[in-house]
């Protein structure tokens, strides 16, 4: 991951006992379906999303700031017979040259770039990298929402099996009012269920509030196409959506909402696959 509070790199290797979310996946098909060129994945992660979008016959260049989970995503890559550009590079530092017709931020991970100056920074990289009229999709939790889980109480996100035991994932955050101080939790049990060891995450994210986003879009060069509330492309609701799902578009004229969403509609009726809807998750990615 880009942000440097989050040693991504000591839990690379267990990244994928504990998360296997998909609720989006359907969501990124479809804005990847008609792209006809070269598409950029930040923070990719193990490839979580990344390798359905491959599969799907994406040209994608894969980005993250943890050498240990792309090293993960290159060996999935080389199992499987794929192929993809794979960097691991700072989102707020991107010098790849404009030359992508869509970027990704997924699974809420803006909001572990903290502090304006580098969330600015990290507009401003996305932006260089797109061809004119290129989109940028960005994925953010709801602050209204994602601030009710930060109060000090440790959560259960999980008991997932492993080899020889099983695997407790919990947290508890604190803050909220800008930046959320995560520590992630992981307890490792025998197959008798006794504790053999314990790893501790400290994690830190920001609830970036949407005019403030917005602000920092427009100021980035982006026009705004759309803003939804869910993976179901729902309007977005300030009080009760779980996340705020942006599409931005580099242009130099003020394209139409309402072209998108028909561009969007038209994507759907191609695919029959249902798409889950998305709660307050207990951590960014």
């Amino acid at each position: 991951m880009s942000s440097a509070q989050i040693d991504y790199d000591s839990i690379a290797e267990i990244y994928d006992w504990y998360v296997d979310a998909d609720y989006d996946i359907p969501f990124f098909l479809e804005e990847t379906a008609d792209v006809g060129g070269p598409v950029l994945e930040l923070t990719a992660g193990t490839g979580r999303l990344s390798l359905a979008l491959i599969q799907a016959g994406v040209q994608l260049t894969c980005v993250d700031g943890s050498r240990g989970m792309l090293a993960v995503l290159s060996r999935k890559l080389k199992d499987r017979g794929l192929t993809a550009e794979v960097l691991c590079a700072d989102v707020c530092r991107l010098d790849l040259g404009a030359r992508f017709r869509l970027a990704l931020l997924p699974f809420q991970s803006f909001m572990e770039i903290t502090g304006e100056p580098r969330q600015r920074q990290a507009l401003a990289a996305v932006f260089a990298c797109l061809v004119p009229g290129g989109r940028f999709v960005c994925t953010m939790h709801n602050p209204a929402v994602r601030r009710t889980q930060v109060d000090g109480t440790q959560r259960l996100v999980g008991r997932f099996a492993i080899s020889g035991g099983s695997l407790v994932v919990s947290g508890v955050e604190r803050g909220g009012r800008p930046l959320v101080k995560r520590l992630q939790v992981f307890e490792f049990f025998d197959g008798d269920g006794r504790l053999r060891s314990k790893r501790l995450l400290p994690m830190a994210f920001e609830l970036v509030e949407r005019d403030r986003f917005e602000t920092m879009a427009r100021e980035a060069g982006f026009h705004v196409l759309a803003l939804y509330g869910n993976y179901d492309r729902s309007a977005f609701d300030a009080d009760r959506s779980p996340v705020m799902i942006w599409i931005l578009q580099r242009a130099r004229v003020q394209p139409s909402a309402a072209a998108h969403e028909a561009q969007a509609a038209r994507r759907r009726t191609r695919r029959s696959s249902g798409v889950a809807l998305a709660g307050a998750a207990s951590s960014v990615r």
